[in-house]
């Protein structure tokens, strides 16, 4: 009962594989991924829209040996005999399978998106594979109008990237506030300031119209100029081969239950083709989190439970936007629950927590890096929150510490799920350093925005380690060239 046939090999599948293997090294994992080029991280495609970037660095990690991956298409699934059909003519038998099979983007119904045959019109991107990103990269000049549509967490990320890099942006969003399954109206008005702080024209309540030459339309009210149009319109979930099938299958993706369990008890689902009722909202943390969830399920562990946590980060250098738990942040009415709130609007800061007793129930914190991380630390573990809110929320709280931090498992890079004590025992190994910590661990080569975690923890180390060997760390050229 170990043969594991995963369908999807995008961060869901990948992450899943990665976990299983390592919880259960008897697993007989297959993974079935239609990519030549292998998985990529979708954390940074925003970088490669703005930057450009390799696509070796966008790459995902190889799985060890034992994970068997093969890159034809899975055509049929036979439930009556457990059977995965492939492209290539494979029959895969299976003891638990699992879809990871995605989702595409949503292409609104807009005039001018599409040329006759059916394609995207050439200047319209979306943000879905590393080849649009890259593409996107080479599209824009010195003096292109781009306009970003949909203000949801991936187009506010893009908007702000793009706007970084120096480009003219455009953010395009049909309703009153941006982000509005995240925020309360007043971290929206700061994410918004600071989206203009950083150039991005924001343009809330417009509807748009049609794409012309040089301008996109917008209903009873000035058109934008726009070369490159962005779409940030969200996905819909992948489910032809779950309806195929014969699995229940909702309009927003294939049914599951809290164990990510379809109505066939031998086959799972995860990721946008799911629809998990424990999600509220589809990330890249949450499809990640699943990961770990299933691969606890699929392989128990007696002493280890598994704890939902749901975390949504908005990427980017100035942006620091992290929600934690229910987004609605729980009514103010709601009996035993204490909110504290800070809102700084000169400086772009804010939060809103939702206290239940010492514990943290919810949170909203935009420009607080360091409090971000730390409030998502005691979220993930359940430990009590410090009495001193405010010291906490200004990142006072961590700066009074002296010497080196105590190792925890704290995840410092939520990219690749490295905890700061696989930091600790790498750097002991030899890694003392930033780059050397991200060719050990790959911490870093996420999204980035950990990078000065990373160095503050690395920093801390070294300065502990130093009273006790200084004279070795002094003179280490010198020692290997008299060798």
């Amino acid at each position: 009962m170990n043969r594991v046939v995963i369908i999807g090999h995008g961060p869901a599948g990948h992450r899943l594989a990665e976990r299983l293997r390592a919880r259960d090294g008897s697993a007989r994992i297959t993974v079935l991924g239609a990519r030549e080029n292998g998985p990529c991280n979708p954390a940074l495609f925003t970088r490669a829209m703005s930057a450009g970037l390799p696509l070796e660095w966008m790459a995902l990690p190889g799985h060890h040996e034992d994970v068997r991956v093969r890159l034809s298409r899975a055509t049929s699934v036979d439930r009556a005999n457990r059977i995965v059909r492939t492209a290539d003519g494979a029959h895969l038998p299976y003891d638990r399978l699992v879809l990871a099979t995605g989702g595409s983007a949503h292409v609104p119904e807009l005039a001018g998106l599409r040329r006759a045959d059916g394609a995207l019109d050439e200047r319209v991107w979306s943000p879905r594979s590393p080849h649009d990103c890259l593409g996107l990269h080479a599209a824009l000049g010195p003096d292109t109008a781009l306009t970003v549509l949909g203000g949801d967490l991936l187009g506010v990320e893009s908007a702000h990237a793009l706007a970084t890099a120096g480009h003219r942006v455009t953010l395009v969003h049909r309703g009153p506030r941006l982000m509005p399954r995240e925020l309360d109206p007043a971290a929206a008005e700061i994410v918004t300031a600071r989206l203009r702080a950083n150039g991005v024209t924001v343009r809330l309540g417009e509807t748009p119209v049609e794409l012309l030459p040089g301008k996109l339309s917008l209903r009873d009210t000035e058109p934008v100029r726009t070369d490159a149009l962005l779409l940030c319109t969200g996905t819909r979930p992948n489910t032809e081969l779950a309806v195929a099938a014969g699995l229940d299958v909702a309009a927003d993706g294939i049914v599951v239950d809290e164990s990510l369990r379809t109505s066939d008890p031998h086959v799972y689902a995860l990721g946008d083709c799911s629809r998990d009722p424990a999600v509220r909202r589809g990330t890249l943390e949450t499809t990640w989190s699943q990961a770990g969830a299933l691969a606890w399920i699929l392989a128990p562990d007696r002493e280890n439970g598994y704890h939902h946590v749901e975390v949504t980060r908005a990427r980017g250098s100035g942006l620091e936007v992290t929600c934690l738990g229910p987004p609605e942040l729980l009514p103010d009415e709601t009996p035993g629950i204490e909110h504290v709130t800070f809102n700084d609007r000169g400086r772009h800061r804010y939060a809103r927590l939702a206290l239940h007793g010492e514990r943290l129930a919810a949170a909203t914190l935009v420009g607080l890096e360091e409090a971000g991380a730390e409030l998502t630390r005691l979220h993930e573990t359940g430990a009590p929150v410090p009495a001193n809110r405010l010291a906490l929320l200004l990142g006072l709280e961590r700066r009074a510490d002296t010497g080196a931090p105590p190792v925890t498992d704290e995840v410092l890079c939520h990219c690749n799920n490295v905890a700061e004590s696989t930091l600790t025992a790498a750097f002991h190994a030899g890694a003392e350093d930033v780059p050397a910590l991200a060719a050990a661990t790959r911490a870093t080569t996420g999204c980035g925005s950990c990078t000065d975690s990373v160095r503050r923890l690395c920093e801390a180390l070294s300065a502990a380690a130093l009273p006790e060997d200084s004279h070795e760390r002094a003179f280490p050229a010198e020692e290997e060239d008299a060798a």
